[in-house]
């Protein structure tokens, strides 16, 4: 019995897409788990397949010899594309028996159907001004949705503009202005290979993976990372922070209503949307506290759906994009990522299930390690702290302070008095030859942390310490939620917050995983403390090795320059 198409689905079903200046877009790149030839993580890049667009809308297979970011000043943005699959099985097969190909034109024709059974909707909004002030008519986006047929193979401009139905004087975009939120294109297949390219496929260096350039697909160009106000915010502005003037909005882009309702809207800590103070005008007391200027931003949520006409019904699919700032560190990875935050709010919690299943937990542990210090590297932490370090009580208080520790301010969060500070580590105050030393303190910690050797024999030394440290999900002490937002102790992570204003943690199934891991090595090393006293001590990892030579290394050349009286 032929297969005919049963279902279609958007691959992936979700996309970012991020903001550049840059009409290049960014090449594709993958992370290797490797040490880092430019930096001290652990973590590199490598160029991978990409596809280029061709002028009739066609796309050809790449491998770029390497990778830039930027054209000039200009950051290059990116641009996810989205393919159209489906699964195909037999009339009245169980679903279990379907299997999942990609939509080409030829699958289509096989069904009785063509490209022009496809239409394409986007929906784009940006409803961040909408959703501090709580007033609906503050959205802006593609009123009515945008509706492309997938035989339309040239780029489509996004145009975002106030709701209808709001009165024409009131609309924050006035009648006949827009903001672009980017370009939507159907990818054309090729039916005649290209030169130098096997046929409809091409065979990647590994023989194994393959780009399909017949499949549909579909490219989300996201906007260019302006800013549009009224033109109160193409004026001087002066900023509380450094006293310095500066224009928040160009002024061919200062033509947003100033009687909407978002310029001077004061988003305080009643605010509907946390954290309240992240808009433009928070840190400016020019018209009375915390006004908005009006300003907004040219990102979005782009809703896609595809809908394939059947003779006698229809078939639909879904995709989102959001559209964020530029990675100004994609070398490196964040502790906490999207898959962790999206597996957090599964039902059955799949990734600690696997992770657990497998054995993998030593190195997933490992990972989350070397994680959690790429991210340090990426931090001014002396700044964080004098910017948001909560002033402790009395029970958050040694009774000394660590001895000789020279840090500022010993009574706030990673001060000297703090209780959860290591006292076997007092630090020296900010000079010339050490001008971050928390910085440089809790790079080379976790540098150590990050190998899972040393991270055994941190929690051999500090049975506690970890559960101590380590916040609990979502978890705030009593202090930090009356002291405002942002201001936090030292508790991993310490001074860093959600989207939410709060202190930023692990994810539950991090914290839980985590936990049963140290509580696991604990319990092995209880049970093998005798035999493990009369065994030899086994050589350390490479990895370790490789580290602990970098420190002596460090350390020798920091004695030469001393000896020679060399001040840098």
């Amino acid at each position: 019995m032929p297969e005919t198409i049963q279902r279609i689905f958007i691959n992936p079903p979700i996309a970012i897409a991020r903001l550049g200046g840059s009409t290049s877009p960014q090449s594709s790149y993958r992370w290797v788990q490797a040490p880092n030839p430019h930096s001290t993580g652990e973590t590199t890049i490598e160029p991978d397949w990409t596809l280029q667009m061709r002028s009739e809308g066609s796309v050809e297979p790449v491998l770029p010899d390497s990778l830039q970011f930027r054209d000039g000043g200009l950051i290059r943005p990116v641009c996810p594309f989205l393919e159209l699959w489906a699964s195909v099985g037999a009339k009245g097969a169980a679903p279990a028996k379907w299997k999942d190909v990609p939509v080409t034109p030829d699958l289509l024709a096989k069904n009785g159907l063509s490209l022009k059974d496809l239409t394409i909707t986007i929906d784009a909004r940006n409803s961040k001004a909408s959703r501090r002030t709580g007033k609906p008519q503050l959205q802006f986006g593609t009123f009515p949705k945008l509706k492309v047929s997938a035989e339309e193979f040239a780029p489509v401009p996004i145009l975002a503009s106030s709701p209808p139905s709001v009165p024409a004087e009131e609309r924050m975009i006035p009648p006949g202005k827009n903001i672009p939120l980017g370009f939507f294109q159907v990818i054309r297949s090729r039916t005649q290979p290209a030169p130098n390219v096997n046929q409809p496929w091409t065979q990647l260096e590994n023989g194994l993976s393959k780009v399909n350039v017949e499949v549909i697909r579909f490219r989300f160009t996201p906007a260019r990372g302006h800013f549009y106000g009224p033109p109160f915010a193409a004026k001087l502005h002066r900023s509380d922070e450094n006293g310095g003037l500066f224009a928040p909005v160009d002024p061919t882009r200062a033509f947003l209503n100033a009687k909407a309702g978002w310029q001077n809207a004061r988003a305080d800590s009643t605010s509907p949307d946390q954290p309240a103070d992240t808009y433009d005008g928070a840190d400016i007391r020019e018209n009375g506290p915390n006004p908005s200027l009006g300003v907004v931003d040219d990102t979005c949520e782009a809703r896609i759906e595809v809908t394939l006409q059947l003779p006698n019904s229809s078939l639909g699919a879904a995709a989102n994009v959001f559209v964020s700032p530029p990675d100004f560190a994609p070398d490196r990875r964040p502790f906490l990522s999207l898959a962790d935050e999206l597996n957090d709010r599964s039902a059955d919690n799949e990734e600690r299930s696997r992770t657990m299943l497998k054995g993998e937990v030593d190195e997933w542990v490992e990972d989350l390690f070397e994680r959690v210090y790429e991210t340090i590297c990426l931090l001014n932490l002396d700044f964080q702290r004098r910017d948001k370090a909560v002033l402790l009580d009395e029970k958050h208080l040694a009774a000394t302070a660590v001895r000789g520790d020279q840090t500022s301010e010993p009574l706030h969060a990673m001060g000297g008095r703090d209780k959860l500070r290591n006292r076997s580590f007092p630090l020296p105050p900010v000079s010339d030859d050490v001008p971050l030393p928390l910085t440089e303190h809790a790079r080379r910690r976790h540098r150590m942390l990050s190998d899972i050797d040393g991270l055994r024999d941190f929690i051999a030394q500090y049975p506690n310490r970890l559960q101590k440290l380590v916040r609990l999900p979502f978890e705030a002490e009593s202090d930090e939620t009356t002291a405002g937002i942002g201001l936090t102790t030292m508790r991993m992570p310490p001074f860093m917050r959600n989207s939410n204003g709060g202190p930023l943690t692990l994810t539950v199934w991090q914290y839980e995983l985590l936990m049963d891991w140290v509580k696991q090595f604990l319990k092995k090393a209880s049970s093998a403390k005798g035999k493990a006293l009369r065994k030899p001590r086994r050589a350390i990892s490479d990895r370790a090795a490789r580290r602990r030579d970098e420190v002596l290394a460090r350390l020798a050349r920091t004695q030469a320059k001393g000896k020679s009286g060399d001040p840098s």
